[in-house]
């Protein structure tokens, strides 16, 4: 990926998200091509686009840097443009498809977070989704990023689920001195239909240290990668969605930030019922923009991972079952309150007994 770079005061600042730039430079702008750096008197006219107009106004907020305002900067909702690609989604013709949205399947552009205890199987699980999208669809791209297993973790995986054998996964401990910023970058843009994160600490981690970036810079440059990602700035143009495992606190609340919950079209918990290794687990979504909140979806790790479709459906009839017996029960206090609304109290039965007394006495 290229750089660039606008020479102020002597400073290479950055127009396009690229990492720090040091050194003495003579002119204008700078662009930096992997290894390669050169300078240059004038940018290249299909990259004018990251400099601002000589027109736009300058607004001061407080003591914060100026802002440049222009016309850009507003987005109109009929001004933008979609492949209907972007409405398709992805089956996994599996009960999880009407678990996760209302469409059925996951749906493209969407950041689906996934935590729960360890020992539960969510990469197990996770894993199995990335495969039974790609079998019910064999023109699907999926992709696994995983910074916390290794080649030899994952060919023990292989023994008990060898169908996982062609998933192309990317492995952070096999890069050696290589740059993973890039080389994630590299990765994410040949274009992936669905991408699984193991774990989402763990890729900021390995960047940091190893680019020298401070955690919020981290952060931030891996939610914008995700962010273009999933508006499709790719080399397939796929509305790539993913599927990102977080770790929890000691107090069960996952590690991230703010940014990251409003990223989030849906998160999901895996979990056991009954306690750990009750051997029933389950996945339920506490946060969902495309879908259903609250129900859940059990699954077994017994002899490869399957979903209970039979309980599920049986627990969704249970629960519609019990919102029209609550319907009901509204309806009839609402009649049972009509009635007797419309009976005199006992206070005014007793003035009105009063009345008909005096009236008896004066006869």
């Amino acid at each position: 990926m290229e750089y660039y770079y606008e020479i102020k005061d002597g400073k290479a600042i950055a127009l396009n998200g690229g990492p720090s730039l040091k050194g003495k430079f003579t002119k204008r702008y700078v662009r930096v091509d992997g290894n390669k750096q050169r300078e240059l008197k004038w940018l290249p006219k299909d990259q004018r686009h990251l400099l601002q107009t000589k027109a736009a106004k300058t607004v001061n907020v407080g003591s914060q840097r100026p802002v440049k305002f222009n016309d850009n900067m507003l987005t109109k909702l009929a001004d933008l443009n979609f492949s209907d690609d972007l409405f398709k989604p992805m089956a996994t013709c599996s009960a999880f498809d009407k678990f996760v949205s209302n469409e059925g399947g996951i749906m493209p552009g969407s950041n689906v977070m996934a935590a729960g205890a360890p020992g539960v199987g969510k990469t197990t699980v996770l894993l199995e989704l990335l495969h039974m999208v790609r079998e019910c669809d064999p023109s699907r791209r999926v992709l696994f990023i995983s910074a916390e297993m290794t080649e030899l973790d994952m060919a023990r995986y292989l023994k008990r689920f060898p169908h996982w054998g062609d998933l192309p996964i990317f492995f952070t401990s096999n890069l050696g001195d290589k740059d993973p910023k890039r080389a994630l970058e590299a990765v994410l843009n040949e274009g992936w239909d669905l991408v699984l994160t193991d774990s989402y600490t763990e890729v900021n981690d390995t960047v940091k240290e190893e680019c020298n970036m401070t955690r919020t810079k981290t952060e931030k440059w891996f939610l914008d990668l995700m962010n273009n990602h999933n508006k499709g700035a790719n080399k397939r143009s796929k509305y790539t969605s993913f599927i990102t495992i977080l770790q929890l606190s000691k107090g069960g609340n996952f590690v991230g930030s703010n940014k990251l919950k409003h990223m989030t079209s849906a998160m999901m918990s895996i979990d056991w019922k009954g306690g750990e290794n009750s051997q029933q687990r389950y996945l339920e979504f506490s946060k969902n923009r495309l879908g259903a909140v609250g129900q859940r979806l059990f699954f077994s790790l017994e002899g490869g991972v399957s979903f209970d479709e039979q309980r599920y459906q049986r627990d969704l009839l249970n629960e519609e079952m019990l919102q029209e017996e609550r319907a009901k029960l509204g309806t009839e206090a609402d009649a049972f309150d009509r009635i007797f609304s419309s009976l005199p109290s006992e206070a005014e039965s007793l003035n009105l007994s009063g009345g008909e007394e005096q009236n008896l006495v004066a006869s």
